[in-house]
């Protein structure tokens, strides 16, 4: 949003969210991150009333030459529909950490990457929910004391993305309360995700 008011996220927070929360609501069923229609969130920003989503998938429907005389906002749900880790655990009966876990670890589809935030399709929500699990953890009791290997934190590569395009200019600098809100998680544990992002760009090969 402060991208396409042409704001910092600071500005936006202080002087325009009040204002845009007020004037838009989010999708049906949209849970953290919010998600908002962007027809609706075009015309807020240019000053514009906000059309309705029941106007706008009218308008959709007549473009398409498929016009109902009624049709509710909520669609059934479809393989392609993207699941954040919480709905895709809640899909799969499994805790988001493992949708993360799983992920990383190539035990499952790797997701992509949309609006700061990492999504699943349904279908590979569904997938992961009929396989039986193929891993686990250490034996109880057992002596071996050797570490368990860690899977690679997408969070990682994506906070060092950033931290390059701040320290080139092409965005304001990172901070943990940005990460916090974006992974939900405390301001210290963003922290040591931009510690570790800093440490593997100092750490990466150098073109030569």
């Amino acid at each position: 949003m402060a991208q396409l008011a042409g704001v910092s996220l600071a500005t936006w927070r202080r002087r325009h969210h009040a204002a845009f929360v007020a004037a838009v609501h989010p999708l049906p069923g949209s849970q953290r991150p919010v998600i908002y229609d962007a027809a609706q969130v075009e015309a807020h920003l240019a000053g514009e009333q906000v059309p309705t989503l029941a106007a706008l998938i009218a308008a959709e429907d007549q473009a398409a030459g498929t016009v109902e005389d009624e049709r509710g906002t909520t669609l059934p749900p479809h393989p392609s529909d993207l699941l954040s880790d919480q709905e895709a655990g809640a899909v799969a009966k499994v805790s988001a950490s493992t949708i993360r876990a799983d992920a990383a670890a190539g035990r499952m589809d790797a997701g992509m990457e949309r609006h700061g935030r990492r999504w699943w399709t349904r279908a590979a929500a569904e997938e992961r929910a009929d396989r039986q699990p193929q891993y686990k953890g250490r034996t109880t009791g057992s002596k071996d004391k050797a570490p368990r290997s860690r899977p690679e934190d997408h969070r990682v590569a994506e906070v060092a993305t950033e931290l390059a395009a701040a320290e080139a200019g092409r965005r304001v600098p990172v901070t943990a309360a940005e990460l916090a809100e974006r992974y939900e998680v405390s301001e210290r544990t963003a922290e040591r995700i931009m510690a570790r992002a800093r440490a593997a760009a100092t750490s990466a090969p150098t073109a030569e």
